[in-house]
């Protein structure tokens, strides 16, 4: 079976928001998987239930296509997601880029080794820009 047969999401957005009729609602994309509760903390833990189950059957089936991404059916789940993707997209663009600050500084450590009477230290990762 083809590799595009079995695709598996690397990404899951679970989204809990009070909905306009008043109750709470949960989603996740990609799966297209809904719940609506009293409450902010019943609805998220039905989609995090939901979404575990939905896992668990894709698993089991080998990540069918036609499952593993659909897009959300709701109207108002839809209009949630949107902005809530741009957020999200934002928060990993950040976190992306504290990421690489943190890695593109220099590091220096110090070693001892007894049994060679020898200590030293190295610089990882050497910048491109240190001269």
């Amino acid at each position: 079976m083809s590799t595009i047969n079995r695709l598996q999401p690397n990404m899951a957005i679970r989204v809990v928001y009070h909905s306009k009729d008043g109750t709470w609602r949960g989603f996740c994309a990609p799966y297209d998987i809904s719940c609506t509760a009293k409450t902010a903390k019943e609805a998220m833990k039905r989609i995090d239930g939901l979404f575990e189950l939905y896992q668990e059957g894709l698993k089991k089936y080998g990540h069918p296509a036609h499952l593993a991404i659909k897009g959300i059916s709701d109207e108002e789940d839809r209009r949630i997601f949107e902005k809530v993707l741009v957020h999200v997209s934002k928060d990993i663009a950040k976190n992306i880029q504290a990421d690489f600050d943190a890695f593109v500084k220099q590091r220096e450590t110090s070693f001892s080794m007894p049994s060679l009477k020898a200590t030293g230290s190295y610089s990882y990762p050497m910048s491109a820009f240190a001269y």
